[in-house]
């Protein structure tokens, strides 16, 4: 897979926003075959007719939207948007399996329980969060500083700027510009490595 240049998923991002058809269409071209390649794996084992573009194609009109109509204003490069996409076209294809499963209910007799506990979970599967969990390890060794681990951590636990603020008693703004290091320092193994 061809690289992007450093920064263009980032500038692609801002153009998105200010309404550009060609950041649209190059972040389609970025990220849709991955997604579709995804979804297919999540659904092909149950049903045959769930189609892996339909997923991701509704998981990058869900963003691309959001972000043409200004919500997700924290999202600005590809160490937000990536996780993102894949969180999204992941409950997409859980939600799909689901709807399939319901129109199906013989299906339900002849799968075993332990096969359909997993399918209808809502936690992600152990071979997903395991990988999440190695890419996020990998990424904590990038960072030295203590404090930088510390407020990237919260920030993906779900807390808010002002949250992690308070609870580590420092201002928004040196939140905000810590995060942006993290980011910056993240950043760069995705343009070195053939990563989504």
């Amino acid at each position: 897979m061809d690289r992007d240049p450093p920064g263009s998923v980032t500038a692609w991002i801002d153009g998105l926003r200010e309404g550009e058809s060609l950041a649209e269409r190059a972040l389609w071209d970025r990220y849709f075959a991955s997604l579709v390649a995804m979804a297919g794996s999540r659904l092909d084992r149950l049903t045959a007719e769930a189609d892996g573009e339909d997923i991701a194609l509704s998981a990058l009109n869900s963003v691309m939207g959001a972000l043409r109509n200004g919500r997700l204003p924290e999202l600005a490069d590809r160490t937000g948007l990536w996780p993102l996409l894949v969180t999204l076209t992941q409950r997409k294809s859980i939600d799909q399996r689901k709807r399939l499963l319901a129109n199906k209910r013989s299906a339900w007799m002849t799968e075993p329980l332990g096969e359909f506990r997993a399918i209808v979970s809502k936690e992600p599967s152990p071979e997903f969060a395991a990988v999440l969990s190695d890419e996020l390890e990998r990424l904590l060794t990038l960072t030295d500083d203590p404090k930088l681990k510390a407020i990237a951590l919260k920030k993906l636990e779900g807390y808010t700027n002002e949250e992690i603020a308070q609870q580590l008693s420092m201002s928004v703004r040196t939140v905000i510009r810590k995060l942006n290091r993290v980011r910056q320092e993240w950043d760069q193994p995705f343009d070195e490595e053939d990563q989504p």
